[in-house]
């Protein structure tokens, strides 16, 4: 039965009324591909091939580390100990004469240079990395071959794997991986971060290659441990008391590296810059006359070096400067001048000319920077025996044997002037009684 007239129209307003609301439209995003860029299929396989391909491989030399890592020692095999002892102490050596003969022009060059440029090579750096791996094979050596007498039943066959298992061994070389990590980032990432982000500062580059070198270590023991069968709440908590521990007993020096750490970071001096320091408890302040002004010769991790204008090393502790005021004085632009001139009485009608006088010359001088800093020249007030002119400006950032020799220069040119709009110097005066004054104070 066919529904009524009102009912079927009411149903087809329903409908349209849902498609008009979305239910079989789509929206702005349902429509939007994001697939906008697609590479040809024969293009796309190839590459999904090649990564296939790498991860095969990848997968095929894990494997064949980690068999060869789990492959127990002999007694036999000491002659590869032996053997990786010689490359640390003739080997690398050899190695480098060989291929330095080939390169190098100077025959006349001595052992001592020759030395020098051997540390200086890949191969005197690969000392700690050997050291390291020949650690780790006496240790793997003495640990199969201590299971094998000792822990292996009579007459049962030795499997492998020790009383420790295979995860020793894996562990073992984690923590040997580990160290040559640490090593490789101590020798390049400081030239890395100079070549390639440009960073000069030593001890920004001192800085970012330790907190590199500690998050490797923390990630190499971290991961060592687990492989020894060691939980990871066990090894989180233990670093956790003892971090309190050496926190509390190792306050100050915690405190030092952190300052280290902050000038690294905000840097608000480098070495080779001069500084002003106030009075410390164990050293002298820049206020001393045989100070002046420090002369910063090192910033370490822990402390810095400073040398004063007696040439004396004055050693500063980092976490000194996390509460102290340092002036740099080598970032300023400028020096500023402060002086005064005294005028007699007698003469203090030619004070606004002397006034304008001086500060006309000083916004003329070559020397002087009126255009950034304000040449100021006033009178500043009536002592009892003078008028007081005041005179404030600022001369360009020289040498500071260029500034006194100018310094002088303008002093005797305003003198000049003075003298020369005055009836004669304002000396002090002085009134000396033939009678003390006490013996009539009760009268």
């Amino acid at each position: 039965v066919a529904p009524p007239p009102a009912r079927a129209a009411s149903a087809s307003k329903t409908a349209s009324q849902k498609t008009a609301l979305g239910e079989t439209s789509t929206s702005f995003f349902e429509r939007l591909n994001p697939n906008l860029v697609r590479l040809p299929d024969p293009v796309a396989e190839r590459i999904d091939a090649a990564m296939l391909g790498v991860g095969r491989n990848a997968r095929a030399f894990a494997s064949g580390v980690k068999k060869q890592a789990e492959d127990p020692w002999s007694v036999e095999d000491v002659w590869i100990i032996f053997a990786l002892q010689w490359v640390i102490k003739n080997g690398r050596r050899a190695a480098y004469d060989a291929l330095a003969n080939d390169k190098d022009d100077d025959a006349s060059a001595d052992a001592s240079s020759r030395t020098k440029r051997f540390d200086a090579s890949v191969f005197g750096w690969l000392e700690g990395p050997l050291k390291a791996l020949n650690t780790t094979w006496i240790l793997l050596y003495l640990h199969d071959n201590a299971s094998r007498m000792f822990v292996v039943e009579a007459g049962a066959a030795y499997t492998g794997g020790g009383y420790l298992g295979y995860s020793f061994d894996i562990g073992m070389y984690t923590l040997c991986l580990g160290v040559v990590s640490v090593l490789a980032t101590q020798r390049w990432l400081p030239l890395f971060l100079q070549s390639r982000f440009g960073i000069e500062e030593v001890s920004l580059q001192t800085v970012i290659t330790r907190l590199a070198v500690i998050a490797i270590g923390a990630v190499s023991v971290l991961r060592a441990g687990l492989l020894f069968g060691v939980p990871a709440s066990s090894i989180l908590g233990v670093s956790g008391v003892g971090g309190l521990t050496f926190g509390l007993a190792a306050r100050d020096v915690l405190s030092n590296v952190m300052g280290g750490t902050m000038l690294a970071i905000l840097r608000p001096f480098k070495v080779g810059e001069e500084i002003f320091v106030t009075q410390g408890s164990n050293f002298r302040g820049s206020d001393d006359p045989t100070v002046s002004d420090y002369l910063v010769k090192e910033i370490g991790w822990y402390q810095t070096t400073l040398e004063a204008k007696d040439t004396k090393p004055t050693i500063v502790p980092n976490g000194y400067f996390l509460g102290a005021n340092v002036i740099n004085v080598t970032r300023a632009t400028a020096r500023v001048l402060i002086l005064e001139f005294r005028v007699s009485y007698r003469d203090r009608e030619a004070v606004p000319t002397i006034c304008e006088t001086i500060e006309a010359y000083l916004r003329n001088d070559e020397k002087c920077d009126s255009r950034k800093y304000p040449v100021r020249v006033n009178l500043a007030g009536a002592r009892a025996d003078h008028l007081a002119i005041a005179v404030e400006f600022h001369v360009y950032k020289m040498p500071l044997d260029e500034h006194l020799r100018e310094r002088g220069r303008l002093i005797f040119e305003m003198l000049a002037i003075v003298e020369a709009r005055t009836t004669g110097p304002a000396y002090p005066t002085e009134i000396s009684l033939e009678t003390s004054l006490t013996k009539y104070a009760g009268k």
